[in-house]
């Protein structure tokens, strides 16, 4: 008898009480900036310079991929030139090309995004103007970015802008 109550006790009350009983769940906060990366495409990546050669330094990246990158790059973006076994934070887009690349652990130095509708864009003089809901706002073109060419005036964008304010890439709609 008292076994029947133990099983009837372990079929009915134990399973009641563990679903009762509260869980307590907490995640990360939420980094506005990663979410609009990737809804971009965009991949952040840790990697470490492995060689360095004829202006040029390799990198090998947390996800085994090895990408070559120009120093002069670097020196433009007022990061000094990197060393072998200088550890880097690397964002790629979807066509696994590097948009920007930082020392690792300077997180301020991060692209940010802005979303607005495209104003002008001047490729000669590599300027662009974005209307925003804090007004119209200039920026440069990062010099290989002749790929915006096919975006009209009047369309609304998403722009990445790096730490020195140029635009390095650009995505139509939100």
């Amino acid at each position: 008898m008292r076994r029947e109550i133990f099983s009837l006790c372990s079929l009915f009350i134990m399973p009641a009480v563990v679903l009762m009983t509260p869980l307590v769940a907490q995640s990360d906060p939420v980094d506005l900036e990663e979410v609009a990366r990737m809804k971009v495409g965009h991949q952040k990546v840790e990697g470490v310079v492995i060689d360095r050669k004829s202006g040029l330094y390799t990198v090998k990246t947390s996800t085994g991929a090895t990408l070559t990158l120009a120093e002069a790059a670097a020196v433009r973006h007022g990061h000094s030139a990197p060393k072998i076994g200088d550890e880097m934070t690397l964002w790629v887009n979807e066509g696994n090309m590097v948009m920007d690349v930082c020392p690792k652990g300077q997180a301020d130095k991060a692209p940010r995004f802005i979303t607005g509708t495209l104003a002008s864009i001047d490729n000669g003089k590599s300027q662009m103007t974005l209307a925003t809901l804090e007004g119209g706002k200039s920026f440069n073109l990062r010099p290989e970015s002749r790929m915006f060419r096919d975006i009209a005036v009047g369309v609304e964008v998403t722009i990445e802008v790096n730490d020195t304010g140029e635009v390095i890439d650009i995505h139509k709609g939100k």
